[in-house]
């Protein structure tokens, strides 16, 4: 089990992320697509948030002594595996933690008209884990 106190900042930490970037992501493309400088800064946010819910799996796992992860990614799977969260879940999260990877890198890959239109999809996987984590945890 992971320090409870540390897993509740990073689930508050991450929500805030995720609202900050609600901000941006749920403007209208048109108005999204127009303004580089919001773009960049919900994406910032996005990745931020990304980050925080890698960090919650990673201490989670480490904290419980269940191994290493091979990668980023792959803490989701061991969550899986200890029936914390579920498989699409953790599909879902691997996805997101090769799009924080993109936006580290800042490949081109990266279009911002997907990205909005993912926005939503994207997010919900990403307050369904920090809601079954603060359940898991009894929060």
């Amino acid at each position: 089990m992971a320090k409870l106190d540390l897993v509740a900042q990073k689930i508050a930490t991450a929500r805030v992320r995720l609202k900050a970037a609600d901000e941006f992501f749920t403007r209208p493309v048109e108005e999204f697509l127009d303004n580089e400088r919001d773009r960049d800064l919900a994406t910032f946010y996005l990745f931020l948030a990304i980050q925080e819910c890698i960090d919650i799996a990673a201490h989670w796992v480490a904290d419980a002594g269940w191994g290493a992860p091979e990668d980023a990614g792959g803490a989701f799977e061991i969550l899986t595996d200890k029936g914390v969260i579920d498989r699409e879940l953790a599909r879902g999260l691997r996805g997101a933690t090769g799009l924080r990877n993109r936006i580290a890198h800042g490949y081109m890959s990266i279009e911002p008209e997907r990205m909005h239109a993912e926005y939503q999809k994207g997010t919900e996987i990403m307050r369904r884990f920090l809601a079954a984590v603060a359940d898991s945890a009894g929060m």
